[in-house]
C-alpha cells in the first residue's frame, strides 16, 4: 500500500462491530474478522491518530505477524492512521520485539502498534500498542475504544506512508550487546511464527549449528499453535534436542516475545526457572536490586532472590505489569511465567525472547561443565520442588471475571496467607496455588507448587473443596 491508496481505502461496510470484549486488559485480542475486522483496524488507526496527535506525535511505526489476516488489519489500520494525519512507517512482516526495538532505538517514532495475537490459535488477532517504552492498557484502551464509538473526522493534511526495514539494525544491537564464546548446537522452535527466519538468522551470526523446527511463518500454524506455555506444543523440539544430541532447544511464540527452553537432557526449563539463572547472573554484578516476577512464578525464585541479596518484587501476570513494574522499579531484569522476561540493564526494558536465548547462551558459555549438559547442572544448583504447568479451566469471556469475583468473595483457606494482586494467590508454608482469569483468553488458569508431591496434592485438594461449589467438575482438572 501507498500513501495515495490509503487515502482510498475504505474498510468493507460487512462488519461494523466494536466488540467491548476484545478490549482486553493490556491489549486487544478476539477472533479475526468476525471481532477484529478490517473496519475495527480502520477505526482503531483513526482513534489512534486522533489520541497521539493530541499528545504531539506525528508518527508511528507499525508491525504485523504471520497470522492470515495481518495483511489485511495491517492495511486497514495504516490507512485509518493516515487518512487522520499521522504518518506511518510501515516495518514489514517482523517480530514483536523489533517493533519495540524501532519506538526505542529508531529515529522516526516513539510509538508504535503491532498486528498480533501472540500464541493465540491462528482463528485470532489483535493489536499491542507502544507510546514511548510503556504497553497502552487499561483506562487508555477504553479511552481508545469510546473514541473508536465516536465520529470521527479525516484530517486536512493527511498522513504519509513510509517502509523501513530495521531487522538488520535490531539483530546487530542484540550480537553487540552480547558475548558468546561457544559454538552450541540448538534447535529452534518457533511454531511457524514471524520470529523463525529471525531466529535462524540471529544464530547463524553466531556461529551456532542450528536445527530449525517449524521456523518456516506459516498463518495456519501447521504444526501446533505458537503457544511455548503449553507443554504438549513443546514435546517435538524435545524430541528433536535428544535426537540431535544438541545443547539446547529454544521455543518461541507467535510474536516472538516469550521464551521457554529445553535442556540437553530434554527437560523443560519454565521462564520463571529461566528466571532464577538470569537473577543469579544479574544479583552477582549487581546486588540488592530489584527483580520483577508474576503471581504465577516459582516460591523457590522468590527465596532465590532474597538468598543472593536482591529485593523480590511480585506483580499482576501480564507482559504490560511487568514491564511497568521493571520500569518503575529500575529493575534490571524481570519476567512472568508465561515467558515474556524484560532485561533493563543492557537492553531496552522490553520483552524478547530471542534476547533473553541469547543472554542465556552467554551464561552458558562461562560456564566449566560441558555444553550439552550445562544447563541440567545450573538447574541442579537450584533448590527443587513439586509443580504444575499452567491449568486451565473453560469460562466465557462474559462469566470469567464475574465467576473470579465470586470466588475471592467465598473461598476460606484456613491457614493460608492470601495474596490478592491478582486473583487468588493462596500460600502455605509447604507450598501456594493460584487462581485467577486469564486476560488473554476466555479461562480461569490455576497453578500449584510445593516442596515435594504429597504437599502438592494436598493444596490441590483444599482448592478443590473450595472451589467445587462454584466450579463444575473442577476435580477433573486438578
Amino acid at each position: 500500500m501507498n500513501s495515495n491508496l490509503a487515502l482510498d481505502y475504505q474498510p468493507s461496510p460487512a462488519i461494523t462491530e466494536l466488540p467491548d470484549e476484545v478490549f482486553r486488559n493490556y491489549d486487544i485480542r478476539g477472533f479475526a474478522t468476525t471481532q477484529i475486522s478490517p473496519y475495527f483496524g480502520f477505526k482503531l488507526g483513526a482513534a489512534l491518530a486522533l489520541m497521539l496527535k493530541d499528545q504531539k506525535h506525528s508518527s508511528i511505526y507499525i508491525g504485523r505477524d504471520s497470522r492470515l489476516s495481518s495483511p489485511e488489519l495491517a492495511e486497514a489500520l495504516c490507512a485509518g492512521l493516515i487518512q487522520h494525519g499521522m504518518n506511518v512507517i510501515d516495518l514489514g512482516a517482523v517480530s514483536t520485539p523489533v517493533v519495540n526495538f524501532a519506538v526505542q532505538c529508531g529515529n522516526r517514532a516513539d510509538c508504535g502498534v503491532m498486528v498480533t495475537a501472540s500464541h493465540n490459535p491462528k482463528d485470532y488477532n489483535g493489536f499491542k500498542i507502544v507510546v514511548r517504552d510503556q504497553v497502552i492498557a487499561g483506562e487508555t484502551l477504553q479511552k481508545i475504544k469510546r473514541l473508536m464509538q465516536s465520529e470521527m473526522h479525516t484530517a486536512s493534511q493527511p498522513g504519509q506512508l513510509i517502509a523501513e526495514d530495521l531487522t538488520s539494525n535490531y539483530l546487530k544491537a542484540i550480537t553487540d550487546s552480547c558475548s558468546t564464546d561457544r559454538n552450541f548446537k540448538i534447535v529452534v522452535d518457533s511454531g511457524n511464527s514471524i520470529a523463525g527466519p529471525l531466529a535462524v538468522k540471529l544464530f547463524k551470526q553466531l556461529n551456532c549449528d542450528i536445527v530449525p523446527l517449524f521456523c518456516e511463518p506459516d498463518g495456519n500454524f501447521p504444526n501446533h499453535d505458537p503457544n511455548p506455555s503449553d507443554e504438549k506444543n513443546l514435546q517435538q523440539l524435545k524430541e528433536t534436542v535428544l535426537s540431535h544430541q544438541a545443547d539446547i532447544g529454544f521455543a518461541l511464540d507467535g510474536d516472538g516475545d516469550r521464551l521457554v527452553a529445553i535442556s540437553g537432557n530434554g527437560k523443560i526449563l519454565w521462564p520463571d526457572q529461566l528466571l532464577m539463572i538470569f537473577a543469579k547472573d544479574i544479583l552477582g554484578r549487581h546486588p540488592n536490586t530489584d527483580i520483577v516476577f508474576d503471581v504465577k512464578s516459582s516460591y523457590r525464585l522468590h527465596q532465590l532472590i532474597r538468598d543472593l541479596s536482591g529485593n523480590p518484587v511480585m506483580c499482576k501476570t501480564g507482559h504490560s505489569h511487568v514491564r511497568r513494574a521493571v520500569q518503575s522499579t529500575g529493575a534490571l531484569v524481570g519476567g512472568e511465567f508465561s515467558g515474556h522476561i524484560f532485561f533493563n540493564d543492557r537492553w531496552h526494558g522490553f520483552d524478547d525472547g530471542l534476547y533473553a536465548a541469547i543472554r542465556l547462551l552467554e551464561i552458558l558459555s562461562h560456564c566449566k561443565h560441558s555444553t550439552r549438559f550445562a544447563l541440567d547442572n545450573m538447574m541442579s544448583e537450584f533448590k527443587s520442588s513439586a509443580y504444575t504447568p499452567e491449568i486451565l479451566i473453560p469460562t466465557s469471556e462474559a462469566d470469567k471475571f464475574p465467576l473470579m469475583d465470586k470466588l475471592m468473595a467465598n473461598c476460606v483457606f484456613k491457614g493460608a496467607k492470601i495474596n490478592t494482586i491478582d486473583g487468588l494467590r493462596v500460600e502455605y508454608p509447604f507450598g501456594w496455588g493460584l487462581i485467577r482469569a486469564s486476560n488473554t483468553s476466555a479461562f480461569l488458569t490455576l497453578r500449584f507448587e510445593a516442596k515435594d508431591q504429597a504437599e502438592l496434592k494436598r493444596i490441590k485438594k483444599l482448592f478443590s473443596e473450595e472451589l467445587t461449589p462454584f466450579i463444575n467438575q473442577v476435580e477433573q482438572y486438578l
